[in-house]
């Protein structure tokens, strides 16, 4: 018996059908090549995949269900029919995966987009190796049950067999994500003019981070992603913006303004019969005007905690209420978990820095938890960085 969010899903789908939504994914997209115009494709779909609500420990994402939201009616706009799923686990993540290339991965001129938003994670091994993983709703907190983990995280490697499977010559997989693997071990393209190469088949793929970097919950890489649709993207300005293009400009543009805490990555397949092409998105001729994304509900240039720290009342009692927001930047040199406000926000690796927005200003207590079990008192100052080290105590 299929689960009862599953059933939800197939039925709404059934309902947009009948209303006219079928039509997406079936329309032609033509390219201009060397003053000719081919057809670059026969059929577009995405997959779109969002965890918000992490059941073992890991923290929650409520910024991922409205992200999901823009990037379906983001998708939809440039003629993809979108599969949307939300909270699975892994069997369900498995699941979706197949049964979408199964559905629409047999289109030999379609092209196929892969977007995941939710926790990722990176473990290395004694020998040596990082283990890259996707994190659906189920799985346990790597840092304190790592076998449970293992057995209910979705390894990258298994990204590379759904690759495989693919008969479509086109596919990009997004991952707002942040972790590592051999799969993105691969020499970054530089963006070139649309040729006939570039309607020859290929795998790409971009994450939002590297192994030891924090996604934070409202995303930066989102954000970009609907920016880089509308032709921000677009570096030599004519009229597309393609995977390479986006690659390089989501690693330019989040590395700026996440502070230089999140460093995207973004490449092909290792595989000479997948890696000569490239993905095209058509940039959408203006038109009546339209909401920016940046103005967008749910989407920001900037990210936001999980929950918005507030001030706590007992240490406050005769303070006036702080208003406005500013930002916080918490370093530590050993991995633990990070609480705010008694609250626990997610577990910071080592060496590495996290970059929290919309915190609101006045008075918090940080408590660290790891082999070193620390805590300090920040006042957040309105529309300043302020920054905490774990490391130096």
């Amino acid at each position: 018996m299929l689960p009862k969010r599953f059933t939800l899903f197939i039925f709404l789908i059934i309902i947009l059908d009948l209303s006219g939504f079928a039509q997406l994914g079936f329309q032609t997209v033509p390219i201009r090549i060397r003053g000719g115009e081919v057809t670059a494709y026969k059929q577009s779909f995405a997959l779109v995949i969002g965890v918000t609500n992490y059941q073992n420990g890991l923290p929650p994402l409520p910024g991922v269900s409205l992200d999901m939201s823009d990037v379906k009616q983001a998708l939809e706009e440039q003629g993809f029919k979108v599969t949307l799923i939300l909270d699975p686990d892994l069997t369900e993540l498995d699941r979706a995966f197949s049964g979408f290339i199964t559905t629409y991965g047999l289109f030999p001129d379609a092209r196929l987009l892969f977007y995941f938003a939710g926790h990722g994670y990176t473990i290395k091994t004694k020998l040596g190796e990082e283990l890259g993983y996707i994190v659906p709703a189920n799985a346990p907190n790597p840092t304190r049950d790592q076998v449970g983990f293992q057995n209910n995280a979705m390894e990258m490697s298994q990204i590379e067999v759904y690759t495989k499977r693919i008969k479509s010559k086109h596919a990009l997989f997004l991952f707002d994500a942040c972790f590592s693997g051999s799969l993105f071990a691969t020499s970054m393209t530089l963006p070139q003019p649309l040729s006939q190469k570039t309607l020859q088949p290929v795998r790409e793929f971009i994450t939002s981070g590297t192994a030891d970097e924090q996604v934070p919950d409202k995303s930066i890489f989102c954000s970009q992603f609907l920016l880089a649709l509308k032709g921000e993207a677009d570096m030599d300005h004519d009229g597309y913006v393609t995977g390479t293009e986006l690659g390089a400009f989501i690693q330019q543009s989040v590395i700026n303004y996440s502070y230089e805490t999140q460093h995207p990555q973004f490449g092909k397949i290792r595989n000479p019969n997948l890696d000569k092409g490239d993905f095209v998105f058509v940039i959408p001729t203006p038109g009546p005007a339209a909401m920016p994304p940046s103005a967008s509900p749910g989407i920001s240039l900037v990210t936001a905690p999980t929950t918005p720290p507030t001030v706590r009342q007992d240490e406050t009692k005769n303070e006036s209420p702080a208003k406005g927001t500013g930002e916080l930047k918490v370093y530590s040199e050993v991995t633990g978990d990070l609480f705010i406000d008694d609250i626990f926000y997610q577990t910071i690796v080592e060496k590495s820095t996290v970059l929290f927005f919309n915190v609101s200003a006045g008075k918090h207590i940080l408590h660290f938890s790891g082999s070193k079990n620390i805590q300090k008192e920040i006042i957040i100052i309105k529309d300043q960085t302020n920054a905490i080290d774990f490391g130096k105590d």
